[in-house]
C-alpha cells in the first residue's frame, strides 16, 4: 500500500496554482531544471540546485500511475513535498542506510513528466525576464 503524502511546496516565489511544462534539466555547477507556465503568458521557471541533489529520477506520468491518485487534486500547482517517499527509502535501502540520517528530503515536480529530485537544500527560484 503506498503510504506517500504529497504535501503542496510552497518556497517563495513558486506558482501554488499554475501548473508547468517541463522542458529539461541541464548541469554544471549544480544542476537547473527548466520549466514553463502551462497558461498565463507562459513564463519560463528555473529551479537551481548548487550542487547536485544527491538522486534525481525522471519519468513520464503514465509510469506513475500508482503514484497520480495521492497528488491531491484540490492544488493546482505542481510542486510538492513527499513525506513517507518510497523513493527515497528506496534510496536509503540501497546505500545500506548510511545516509539516513542525512538532511535529505523529496520534491516532486509534476508535469506530463514526473521529476523527483532527493536534496538537502532548497533550490533557487528563477523567473525569465
Amino acid at each position: 500500500m503506498n503510504k506517500q503524502i504529497f504535501r503542496p511546496w510552497n518556497a517563495t516565489d513558486i506558482p501554488t496554482s499554475s501548473r508547468m511544462i517541463f522542458e529539461g534539466i541541464t548541469y554544471g555547477n549544480g544542476m537547473r531544471i527548466s520549466l514553463r507556465e502551462a497558461s498565463g503568458d507562459g513564463r519560463r521557471l528555473y529551479l537551481d540546485f548548487p550542487e547536485l541533489p544527491t538522486a534525481i529520477r525522471v519519468a513520464n506520468e503514465s509510469m506513475r500511475l500508482a503514484s497520480l491518485p495521492l497528488v491531491p487534486k484540490d492544488v493546482g500547482g505542481s510542486f510538492f513535498l513527499v513525506e513517507n517517499s518510497e523513493f527515497l527509502t528506496w534510496l536509503n535501502n540501497d546505500s545500506l542506510g548510511i545516509y539516513k540520517d542525512d538532511p535529505v528530503f523529496h520534491l516532486a515536480i509534476v508535469t506530463d513528466e514526473w521529476v523527483d529530485v532527493i536534496c538537502n537544500e532548497n533550490p533557487a527560484v528563477i523567473f525569465e525576464s
